[in-house]
């Protein structure tokens, strides 16, 4: 449980609210369940994004793998909703560096600046285990927020699903696209797809709610479904035919591998990191979801239009 040092009392949070990634895919979707509120966007390039500048939203600059960027950006915040991560490695953006020592950074600054509610965006799955990169630091990432003073809450969601997203728009794009569709592995991993706005109802309802600080909610979608499961209710909505083909893991790992020096174009639109993702389970048993939202969790074939209208 959270420490009651910096605990907030029956009143809901009426101050301003600083959102790391808040016009992200998932961050877009607080701000709108958060509508009506101070808010403030922690941005890398807020000249991007100076038009979402309302008289209740403020946008700043600040990169949470640089605490000095930090400094200030929290003053006269009441509370911090933590969204900031990465799926894919890249340059000098590694998980530790951009999930780890940004969550310390974005704790550590929120301590100074006196904040006193932090929401922290985790992940189904994660665990201490170095084979896993990404789910080692979310999970170490979930550790130094435990560890803090801060009236904290966890979310870890399964696969998060809307316009915009950057899972099941994939894998519908490979759908339209392969005549064949690969499915790596034996294709019987499990997912709980969770809908954007369902998730950002669950952020919108804790905030307020004393009872929410110091747990860890495990987010799932309204039905559980194997990886392959997945991809024939894709092939239904976009009326393909055809076969899947199972590749098997090592091949695939294989593949991705020799890519690399490949234009990102020409590249499997998986890592191998995400391979391993792919091969564990990701859903829960959970009724955390209904609870918070207050109603049953949509089902990912009942909420699928978009990928029709891309």
């Amino acid at each position: 449980m959270a420490s009651t040092d910096n605990a907030i009392n029956d009143a809901p949070i009426s101050g301003r609210i600083l959102i790391t990634g808040g016009t992200g895919f998932v961050g877009s979707a607080i701000q709108s369940a958060l509508a009506g509120r101070p808010l403030r966007l922690l941005v890398r390039n807020p000249a991007k994004h100076a038009h979402q500048a309302t008289d209740l939203v403020e946008v700043v600059e600040g990169d949470v793998t640089d605490a000095e960027s930090l400094r200030r950006t929290m003053d006269d915040c009441e509370a911090v909703i933590h969204l900031v991560a990465i799926i894919d490695e890249r340059g000098g953006a590694t998980f530790d560096k951009v999930i780890r020592q940004g969550s310390v950074n974005v704790i550590d600054e929120a301590q100074r600046a006196g904040v006193t509610r932090l929401l922290h965006m985790s992940a189904l799955g994660a665990i201490h285990d170095p084979k896993f990169a990404y789910f080692e630091a979310k999970w170490q990432a979930e550790q130094a927020v435990q560890r803090s003073p801060l009236a904290w809450t966890i979310f870890r969601p399964s696969i998060i699903f809307g316009p915009g997203d950057g899972f099941i728009t994939v894998l519908a794009n490979l759908v339209s696209a392969a005549p064949l569709v690969p499915v790596v592995g034996s294709g019987e991993s499990t997912f709980q797809p969770i809908r954007v706005n369902e998730v950002a109802a669950s952020y919108a309802r804790a905030l307020d709610d004393p009872k929410t600080i110091g747990q860890i909610y495990e987010l799932g979608g309204g039905q559980i479904y194997t990886y392959e499961e997945m991809i024939d209710l894709l092939k239904v909505k976009l009326g393909k035919r055809g076969p899947n083909i199972h590749i098997p893991v090592p091949l695939m790992k294989l593949v991705v591998s020799m890519s690399q020096p490949l234009p990102e174009k020409l590249r499997p639109p998986v890592t191998s990191e995400q391979l391993k993702m792919l091969a564990v389970n990701n859903s829960t048993a959970s009724s955390a979801t209904s609870s918070l939202i207050g109603h049953e969790p949509t089902r990912l074939e009942d909420a699928l239009d978009y990928i029709t209208r891309r």
